[in-house]
């Protein structure tokens, strides 16, 4: 299977940021994430911001909390608990650009008190142990190549007691993703390699002095973001194509429709959900 560098996935980032502004409403949903639908949502940047409330009060976040946003995109989920829990949060992210992004949008929406934003692998930090009382991870545990290097440094930089707080995709049964082709294009299109089952969650975080506390599953819940995906991936290959006529674009936007064409196949044929996961450190 195909792997990925810190450096492959700055580049996606970076690459393919454009895309998100112009089809995922970045500007007033602040994510590059799958937005959760429920009776009240009205709108893909409500589903968005609806994903940072379900995550938010599943895990039980107090404004006195210090929260790491691991793999913070463009500071949105740090903006918005800074703005709707006056908690402090530290972002960190593999992008320079991001990190200048998310500073911006902090002062914007007046957090900049709140928040702060740097260049660091969330595998490999420099914070101090125990520092962070949650860490806040959407759409980000799953980009990272090993998993146990991911829980290790988790385990290190959280208080005993502390809980990872997860919103991804997962498998839900365990199954060998290299004969799996639409997974393999939908994975490669963000930078990613493979992702854990839910058992393999369990297993992984067990090894790490991790406890899973609670998996929900909202599958159903994104399908309008899957569908979303899906739509502006055909539009945005009409694009690629002609832009290509003219000029050479860089190797993730050349592919990234393709990844919203197979993820909602892979989706159908019921290859990934969509999980809200609650983990806690017990060490």
């Amino acid at each position: 299977m195909k792997r990925f560098t810190n450096k492959d996935i700055e580049n996606y980032y970076d690459q393919t940021e454009v895309h998100y502004r112009m089809h995922w409403k970045l500007e007033e949903g602040m994510g590059l994430h799958y937005g959760i639908w429920d009776a009240n949502t009205k709108n893909l940047a409500e589903a968005v911001l609806n994903s940072n409330y379900r995550l938010m009060t599943l895990g039980g976040i107090k404004p006195t909390d210090l929260v790491l946003d691991a793999g913070c995109g463009i500071g949105g989920s740090s903006v918005y608990l800074a703005k709707n829990l006056g908690c402090n949060v530290r972002g960190i992210t593999l992008s320079e650009k991001q990190v200048k992004t998310a500073t911006d949008l902090a002062a914007k929406k007046g957090v900049s008190d709140h928040v702060e934003f740097s260049r660091q692998d969330y595998t490999a930090t420099n914070f101090p142990d125990n520092t962070f009382d949650f860490a806040w991870c959407i759409e980000s545990m799953q980009t990272a190549d090993n998993k146990d290097a991911y829980f290790k440094e988790m385990r290190r930089i959280i208080k005993p007691g502390g809980k990872i707080l997860i919103a991804d995709i997962f498998k839900p049964v365990g199954y060998d993703m290299s004969k799996e082709k639409d997974m393999q294009t939908m994975l490669n299109g963000w930078a990613m390699s493979d992702i854990l089952s839910l058992d393999e969650l369990h297993s992984t975080a067990e090894k790490a002095a991790f406890k899973v506390l609670k998996i929900e599953d909202v599958t159903s819940n994104v399908l309008k973001s899957v569908n979303r995906m899906y739509f502006a991936s055909i539009i945005g290959a009409i694009g690629t194509k002609a832009y290509n006529m003219v000029y050479n674009a860089s190797y993730f936007s050349k592919i990234h429709y393709k990844t919203g064409l197979a993820q909602k196949k892979a989706y159908h044929q019921h290859k990934w959900g969509y999980y809200l996961v609650s983990i806690e450190n017990r060490k």
